[in-house]
């Protein structure tokens, strides 16, 4: 799996039914290529213990992708991302890319982004996630509204979306 940065490792960490084989909402968690079984096991669960204290089954099924930091700028620069943000959505396929810095120490990359965010590591993930969800419940590209939902969800408060004069609740 190592070589192609389109490869991932598809773990079955969430069954895709329920006893009266319906269809559940799901959350799919992905390790990109160059992790290991064993990496991605262990950084993914870093992930969904972080991801536990926010309503990620109301997005229904969306997809959770670690990346290596070695790959991570060489993915972000082609679609004119900021290099320093440790995570991004890609509304079309209902994806959240996570960093690895975010999940296990990179010392390089960890420095960077304590220098950018002065946050610890820890806190830069729990932000990252509340930021990213903004995104996604509200499916809005806007940094400013995904913030505002980062802070509601912070604050453990109704996340309402805002567009043009009316607002939705989630």
């Amino acid at each position: 799996m190592q070589g192609s940065t389109s490869a991932v490792v598809r773990l079955p960490l969430q069954p895709a039914s329920d006893q009266t084989n319906q269809l559940v909402p799901i959350q799919q968690f992905v390790c990109s290529s160059g992790y290991t079984e064993k990496q991605c096991h262990e950084q993914m669960m870093v992930l969904r213990k972080a991801l536990a204290v926010y309503p990620v089954r109301e997005l229904g099924r969306w997809s959770w992708i670690l990346v290596r930091s070695q790959e991570w700028k060489s993915i972000l620069m082609p679609r004119g991302l900021a290099v320093d943000s440790p995570a991004f959505t890609f509304y079309p396929k209902r994806e959240t890319f996570i960093e690895e810095a975010l999940v296990t120490p990179v010392p390089v990359r960890e420095r960077e982004l304590l220098l950018k965010w002065s946050m610890s590591r820890e806190r830069l993930l729990d932000f990252a996630i509340r930021h990213e969800l903004g995104h996604a419940f509200c499916n809005d590209p806007s940094e400013q509204h995904a913030d505002r939902i980062a802070k509601l969800l912070e604050q453990k408060q109704a996340v309402t979306c805002e567009t043009a004069g009316r607002s939705d609740r989630r």
